[in-house]
C-alpha cells in the first residue's frame, strides 16, 4: 500500500532490533487455557490486543495456540487473511442472545471448549455491546483481558463488566475468570494520570499501558503481528509486557 512501507516505532540505527524477547519459550503450563479479550464498549482496541497477544504467547511458549474471531466485524479474521500470523485463526461468532433465552451462547461455549481441548491456549476476540450473551464469556473464560481508553464512557462500561465478572466468580465458587485491565491507545502527551487511577478501585490487576502506536496499524495493513512487522519497537515491547504478565500469573485474583 502506498505510503505504508516505512516501519514506524522501530528502534533507531543505534540499537539493534530484537528477534528474541524476555518471554521466549516460557512453559505453556503457565498459560490460562481460554483468554477472552472483551469490553462492552467498542473502539477500545480489543482486536489489536487479541491478535498480537495470541502471537506473543505463541512466540513465548513455542506452542501453537488458536486465535478465535467471535466478532462479526471480522477484524481478526481480516488481519489473518494473508496467512502471515504464526497462530491459526478460526471464526466462531458469538451473537447477542434474546432476553428470554435460558442458556445464552451455550452452543458457542461448547465450540470454544472443544478448541481448548485440542490447543494449548485459545485467545478470543469478542464483539462489543454484549448484554445477554456475556454470561457465556464469563462461563468459559479462564482470563478476561479488558482494554480500556482513559475516558468517562469507558470507565462506566468497564465498571458494569467487572461487576459481572466478579458475580460470575461467586456463582462458579472460583477465582475464575481472572481479569486484567489494559489501558490502551494512550497518548502520553494528553492522558491524565488520575483518569487511569480510577480503575484501581475495582481491585483487579492493571497492566502496563499500551500506547497509541502506528506500528499496530501498519502491522494490520501487512497482515503481520507487530513482533514480526516491527521487532524491537515500542509497540512490540508493550505487547511482550502484557504477554509476560499473563504468563507470570499476575492476572490471578488469588481468591
Amino acid at each position: 500500500m502506498v505510503g505504508r512501507s516505512a516501519r514506524p516505532d522501530q528502534t533507531n540505527g543505534h540499537e539493534p532490533f530484537r528477534t528474541e524477547t524476555a518471554t521466549d519459550r516460557v512453559p505453556a503450563a503457565m498459560l490460562p487455557s481460554i483468554i477472552s479479550v472483551c469490553n462492552f464498549k467498542g473502539g477500545a482496541g480489543k482486536s489489536t490486543i487479541a491478535v498480537n497477544l495470541a502471537c506473543a504467547l505463541h512466540r513465548a511458549t513455542g506452542k501453537a495456540g488458536v486465535l478465535v474471531d467471535a466478532d462479526r466485524q471480522a477484524t481478526a479474521a481480516t488481519w489473518a487473511k494473508a496467512g502471515l500470523l504464526p497462530v491459526k485463526t478460526v471464526t466462531r461468532l458469538l451473537h447477542e442472545a434474546k432476553p428470554e433465552e435460558r442458556y445464552p451462547g451455550m452452543l458457542w461455549v461448547t465450540h470454544i471448549k472443544g478448541l481448548a481441548a485440542s490447543n494449548p491456549f485459545v485467545v478470543i476476540d469478542l464483539p462489543p455491546g454484549l448484554q445477554y450473551s456475556i454470561a457465556a464469556v464469563t462461563t468459559v473464560s479462564d482470563l478476561i483481558v479488558i482494554p480500556v481508553n482513559p475516558s468517562g464512557i469507558d470507565f462506566h462500561s468497564t465498571s458494569g463488566f467487572i461487576a459481572l465478572i466478579q458475580k460470575s466468580r461467586e456463582l462458579r465458587r472460583s477465582d475464575r475468570p481472572a481479569c486484567v485491565i489494559v489501558p490502551n491507545r494512550l497518548d502520553r502527551r494528553t492522558t491524565i494520570a488520575h483518569k487511569l487511577s480510577l480503575y484501581e478501585q475495582f481491585g483487579e490487576p492493571i497492566a502496563p499501558a499500551i500506547g497509541m502506536r502506528t506500528a499496530f496499524a501498519y502491522a494490520f495493513d501487512h497482515g503481520q503481528w507487530v513482533g514480526d512487522y516491527a521487532p524491537g519497537s515500542a509497540a512490540h515491547r508493550e505487547i511482550d509486557r502484557l504477554a509476560q504478565l499473563v504468563l507470570d500469573g499476575a492476572c490471578d485474583t488469588g481468591g
